[in-house]
């Protein structure tokens, strides 16, 4: 008996921006310039025993900047089980947020970002929900899926890698614009 279950996974990295580095940086100088003010303006008033309070508040002020600028590294872990794509979001290498999850049989349109033949505007459409899961780095290497997520029509942006796209065509391969390359066995995962 051959077992033709399939499971593959794909972690694309988003590359912090400029203004997501400006931020970073301006949330720990504010950061260090708040600890100092709340540990200072006691001592300049000659209240000393407030130590302990300023000593908390602090360390909560070091925790929140810490958790703000941490929480924009943000990874997106594609997953193909069987027939069925999920695209979850991963803040700090901590938090996990499911982001979609359907079966590539109802996908209506998977085709390059900048395919002239199978234009994006014909799903860029205000009923789509959008999601735009890429790392930032290589729009030519961007892809949209065009499908539904029960009563939503759904447009993701991914950046899928060939072992990714050749799931998609296994189990779709009327509505995804890619061809695999070479003789594609049925064993193959």
């Amino acid at each position: 008996m051959v077992n033709n279950d399939m499971f593959v996974e794909q972690l694309v990295k988003k590359t912090v921006t400029s203004k997501e580095k400006v931020g970073k940086i301006l949330t720990i100088l504010l950061a260090v310039l708040a600890i100092l003010f709340v540990n200072i303006v006691p001592l300049l008033f000659g209240i000393v025993y407030l130590f302990i309070l300023t000593g908390v508040l602090s360390f909560g002020i070091g925790f929140l900047a810490y958790r703000s600028v941490t929480g924009l590294n943000k990874e997106y872990e594609y997953s193909v089980v069987n027939d069925t794509f999920t695209v979850d979001i991963i803040k700090a290498k901590t938090r996990r947020t499911s982001l979609f999850s359907g079966s590539i049989r109802d996908f209506e349109m998977v085709a390059k970002l900048k395919d002239d033949r199978h234009p994006l505007s014909e799903y860029d459409k205000p009923e789509y929900l959008r999601a735009h899961c890429v790392s930032g780095d290589c729009p030519d290497d961007e892809w949209y899926i065009a499908t539904k997520m029960g009563e939503h029509k759904v447009l993701l942006i991914v950046e899928p890698n060939e072992k990714v796209l050749k799931a998609f065509f296994r189990f779709n391969p009327r509505n995804v614009m890619y061809r695999p390359s070479g003789n594609v066995s049925k064993k193959e995962n």
